[in-house]
């Protein structure tokens, strides 16, 4: 893969709208501890970010077994019933299926690597993708500059365009050396990504597609 293009591409919010799974998931979580439940549209904001530092900021308690518990919760709830509420955003698979002619397909997703396994089985676009790398369950790669820096050394990249929907993805992938195209469809808005650094902005899937058909 040295010398070949490499598109790397978050899931949530780029590839994959969760839509209401994730903040069901998170007032699953919070239930159960015996804490109100958000909004709804309040919690989405939180889509894109690991799930330790969500529960802490909306619990305002950083105990580690708490902490850990509310995950658990969460993780309880999104494979018995959140798989099912992940969505595709209309024109993703075309846009796949022409990147792939261009290069590499990879995902890199802070969501836990069974998670989005699961996730792009029930969605049947799985075989679309080179590979496809998460966090591990005990908390490693979800710092995302750390989960790009291993996917680039496991890979042997040396060149890759990397798309996401949040500032976090656009300032990993400066990190990492990497071109950055940020998507303001998903969660993050446009000012977010630009101020983050994006190399450059999609705000359609179509406007995604000529970025990456452009790619030189």
């Amino acid at each position: 893969m040295k010398n070949e293009k490499c598109f790397i591409f978050d899931l949530d919010g780029t590839v994959v709208n969760p839509g209401t799974a994730i903040p069901r998931c998170i007032n699953y979580a919070l239930q159960k501890q015996g804490i109100k439940s958000v909004p709804i549209e309040r919690l989405k904001r939180y889509i894109g970010f690991d799930l330790s530092s969500i529960f802490q900021e909306l619990t305002k308690r950083k105990e580690k077994r708490f902490i850990k518990t509310c995950v658990e919760s969460y993780r309880e709830r999104f494979h018995s019933e959140g798989i099912a509420e992940h969505r595709l955003y209309p024109g993703i698979v075309g846009l796949l299926e022409a990147a792939k002619e261009k290069g590499s397909l990879i995902i890199a997703s802070i969501k836990p690597q069974v998670s989005c396994d699961m996730v792009l089985d029930h969605l049947g676009i799985k075989p679309l993708f080179t590979s496809i790398y998460g966090s591990e369950l005990n908390g490693k790669f979800s710092d995302k500059v750390e989960l790009l820096k291993h996917v680039l050394k496991k890979e042997k990249i040396k060149n890759a365009y990397v798309v996401g929907d949040r500032g976090i993805d656009i300032e990993a992938a400066k990190k990492a050396g990497c071109i950055s195209i940020g998507v303001s469809y998903g969660y993050g808005t446009k000012d977010e990504l630009a101020n983050a650094g994006a190399d450059k902005i999609a705000e359609t899937v179509g406007e995604l597609r000529q970025c990456i058909l452009g790619a030189e």
